[in-house]
């Protein structure tokens, strides 16, 4: 039996994916490189995994003479400033909510990302106050794919992975919450590249389709 909903946040709560994008060629733009001078691989692995790592494997690909922490502060420094005057919810965000409050689901976060960003992102959209347990990176070592983001996320929640459903966007995020052991629904985000969804056991297009009825069709 399904008792809580993990939800991820880049691309899953917050439509954050484009000012991702965005932010990483700018920065990149400051060594006159883009996004367009990465392997296809490394452009469609960024979504769900550690900022660092991501940075890292730019800095050695595009051999640039900095290192990753200076890059992902350009690009942090970045993203926060369009986050701030562009943050923007998913589809169906508050109705999904709302909806699973009600119908007695505990609720939760588990994302790879930085603190300040989550904390802006929560607060920002009004949603902080539905979610029992809150992971983000600071407490994770192996950011995903690895399952130790939702296994953290379980373990704090004092339940067993089969009663969990993970919510993700990412290939990678989709491949963590099933090495975790959970039941896995991937939202389609028609804004970012394309991602590999045939690993989820159900895909949507907006989170209102996620009600307790449809969760119980999936379980």
């Amino acid at each position: 039996m399904i008792k809580a909903v993990i939800f991820d946040v880049d691309g899953t709560l917050v439509d954050s994916e484009p000012l991702h994008v965005l932010a990483w060629d700018k920065a990149l733009r400051f060594y006159d490189f883009s996004l367009e001078d990465l392997s296809e691989g490394l452009q469609n692995s960024i979504a769900g995994r550690k900022p660092l790592k991501n940075a890292e494997d730019m800095v050695e690909e595009l051999h640039l003479s900095i290192d990753a922490e200076t890059l992902l502060k350009q690009k942090t420094d970045i993203f926060m400033d369009l986050l701030r005057s562009d943050l923007h919810g998913m589809p169906g965000l508050t109705v999904c909510l709302e909806g699973l409050k009600k119908d007695g689901y505990r609720l939760a976060i588990g994302t790879s990302q930085v603190d300040p960003y989550i904390t802006l992102a929560l607060d920002g959209l009004l949603i902080k106050d539905y979610f029992e347990v809150i992971v983000m990176g600071s407490e994770i070592t192996n950011g995903k794919p690895h399952p130790e983001t939702y296994l953290t996320v379980i373990k704090k929640l004092g339940l067993d992975p089969e009663e969990c459903i993970v919510v993700e966007d990412a290939t990678t995020g989709i491949t963590s919450a099933k090495a975790a052991g959970c039941l896995c629904i991937a939202i389609e985000n028609h804004k970012a590249k394309r991602q590999d969804t045939s690993l989820a056991d159900k895909v949507i297009t907006s989170l209102d389709e996620i009600t307790d009825s449809y969760i119980k069709k999936t379980n």
